[in-house]
Parts: C-alpha cells; structure tokens; sequence
C-alpha cells in the first residue's frame, strides 16, 4: 500500500520551499518513501513475530496436550487393570460359591445332629420301629 502525503502538507512544504514545487514534490517523494518503507519493515517484524508467536505456542501446546501413543498407554494399562480385576471377582465368585456349599452342609450336618440326638425324636424311632 502506497502512502501519500496529505494535500495541506504538501503546500507547507511548498511553502517552506519558497514555493518551488519540484523541491516540495522531491521532498514529498522522500517523505512518502521513508513512510512505506517504515511500513514494510513494521509488517515484515510483525509478520516474524506472529511466526514466532504461533511456532512457541505450538510446541507448548504440544508439549502439554496428550499424544496419541501417552493415550494409548493409559487406555492399555486400565485394560489390563480392568482385567485384573475381572480375574479377582471371577475368584472371589469361586470362593463365594465354595462357602456357601461348605455352609450348606454344616447346616445340614447341624441339622442332622440335632435331630439325631434328640430325644423326642428318638421317642418317634422307636415308635415308628415297632
């Protein structure tokens, strides 16, 4: 973008030029082109420092955010604890199931017993044998 200076500074420089207009337009001319180039320079920084700005933000960004291979480490360690722990239930069933049998038949030997040395019962035996 090309810059021009304005009308009312142009005829102060013609003025102060004693009204030479080809002085004034040199001038002008100079003024105009140290403006663009001041201009250009200020894109050209901030051009390099927005690239500057958004490859330090990347690398951070990446840095903190989680990559695909830490994702699937954790996603395969809680498999494998998920495992575990279904291999410890699956236990823990077993034993649940092995009680309640042994349970079971102490309550029936209980039973049994008690049933076995009672005396009223042993009353109903011996008449039921006779």
């Amino acid at each position: 973008m090309s810059y021009s200076i304005p009308r009312d500074v142009f005829l102060l420089l013609e003025e102060a030029f004693n009204h030479d207009r080809e002085k004034a337009e040199v001038f002008a001319k100079a003024i105009e082109g140290s403006i663009q180039a001041i201009e250009n320079q200020a894109d050209e920084r901030i051009t390099h420092k927005k690239e500057t700005l958004k490859s330090e933000l990347y690398n951070e960004l990446r840095a903190e955010l989680a990559t695909k291979e830490f994702v699937r480490a954790e996603i395969s360690e809680i498999r494998a604890e998920i495992s575990e722990v279904r291999a410890e239930i699956r236990e823990v069933r077993s034993e649940l199931k092995q009680t309640t049998l042994l349970l079971k038949i102490l309550i029936g030997i209980t039973v049994f017993g008690l049933t076995l040395f009672n005396p009223a019962f042993i009353k109903l035996v011996e008449l039921v044998m006779k």
